[in-house]
């Protein structure tokens, strides 16, 4: 169906300036009139009908890119006619609308396409030709004049005096050629704002120094040398307490003469630097050894001979270690190392670590506690293991019961 579109009154009511936006309206008055063959639509009584507006770079086809704006309005049409405010519609979710509506007229060519929806089925209508170019009007062109102020068309004499305040200066906009010598005083210049390198080198003096105003913070670390220090300035009340280190003494510049008596206590002296050669002879004594802290590492092996036995003893003699040990029928340790214990059946298994004896050793068991006055068995004796057992008086079986034990054989 052929629709004609007959432009009654376009009004463009948008200036570029940011500076106007909070006073221009950001919408255009558009009004029109539209007929089909059969004659104006809506003829008679009002009907209600979508219309399409987009806002073209091209007069005719282009790509989504010519396409500026796109909004869609519910409009109200009586005997063909309409009227609407551009800008104020929906935007079309086949087209992505970028920026505010006033940046459309930053485009020198543009062209209004219109799609009216006369009988609500969207397949069959199509886009009014030809588009409408929005030109300027008559008075528009003397907005052209505010493109001449980037063209230094304003002068000192147009600004009135301390018009410009800091909000019109751009960001380092004052250059060093703006400031007149000497302009700037100590009243301008923001106390702390001088920094390092606001300074010339050498430009601090001793003249610009106040007396006493160099504080220990104002010293760099390590700036004060040797040769800055007059002899024998430093004194015992220049020395902070506690804070010669290690670093700071010459080797073995502490002598004897300089410990004080009894100053070296347990607490001074280095865990594990003690070695046999600082030890006098004889000075360990059974008193200085903490009960139960002798392991079999800390006893040097010893191979017993002939030479170590009595008269009447046996002519062959065994390097033999001994086990001892207190266990509970639940296989809990009491008393005892170099073993592990825990329940097997109605016995308790002791085991030894690998290695700990080289062949069978003789072990030895006995009532434990509660469990005094019934017999005790051993058996299954190996070079890392046996087992325990109990048995009460006239009741057959076996049971676990506390023991203790020794076991010694050849290492």
């Amino acid at each position: 169906m052929k629709r004609h579109l007959i432009l009654l009154v376009s009004t463009l009511a948008l200036l570029g300036s940011s500076a106007f936006a909070q006073t221009v309206p950001d919408r255009i008055n558009y009004q029109g009139n539209v007929k089909t063959s059969s004659g104006p639509v809506g003829a008679g009584t009002a009907v209600t009908r979508p219309i399409t507006f987009k806002f073209y770079k091209v007069a005719t086809g282009g790509t989504a890119a010519d396409v500026l704006w796109t909004e869609i309005q519910q409009v109200s049409i009586l005997d063909g006619n309409f009227s609407v405010l551009l800008g104020s519609g929906s935007g079309v979710p086949a087209n992505t609308n970028t920026g505010p509506f006033q940046a459309v007229f930053a485009n020198t060519s543009l062209y209004l396409g219109i799609t009216v929806d006369v009988d609500n089925v969207p397949s069959n209508d199509t886009e009014i030709t030809p588009r409408q170019q929005l030109v300027t009007t008559a008075f528009a062109f003397r907005a052209g004049v505010a493109a001449k102020v980037d063209d230094a068309a304003v002068t000192g004499t147009m600004i009135a005096a301390s018009a410009v305040s800091t909000a019109q200066l751009g960001a380092n906009a004052v250059t060093a050629e703006k400031i007149a010598t000497s302009a700037v005083t100590t009243t301008q210049i923001l106390n702390g704002t001088i920094g390092v390198d606001d300074l010339g080198t050498g430009s601090v003096t001793t003249a610009k120094i106040l007396d006493g105003t160099v504080a220990t913070a104002d010293i760099a670390d390590s700036a004060v040398t040797t040769a800055k220090q007059a002899d024998s300035s430093i004194t015992t009340a220049k020395i902070l307490d506690a804070t010669i280190a290690t670093a700071d003494m010459a080797d073995a510049a502490v002598t004897t003469a300089k410990i004080a008596d009894g100053a070296a206590t347990s607490a001074k002296i280095l865990d594990g630097t003690i070695a046999t050669a600082d030890l006098a002879d004889n000075s360990v004594t059974t008193g200085k050894i903490a009960n139960a802290t002798v392991t079999g590492g800390d006893i040097a092996p010893l191979t017993i001979t002939d030479a170590h036995l009595g008269t009447n003893t046996a002519t062959t003699v065994e390097n033999l270690k001994i086990i001892r040990g207190t266990v509970t029928g639940e296989g809990q340790l009491i008393e005892g190392k170099g073993f592990t214990s825990a329940t097997d059946g109605n016995t308790v298994k002791v085991t030894f670590p690998a290695g700990t004896f080289s062949s069978i050793p003789t072990v030895v068991v006995s009532p434990w506690n509660t469990s005094a006055g019934y017999p005790q068995y051993v058996s299954d004796i190996t070079t890392t293991s046996f087992r325990s057992t109990g048995a009460f008086s006239g009741i057959s079986g076996a049971s676990r019961q506390n023991f203790t034990f020794i076991a010694i054989g050849p290492r």
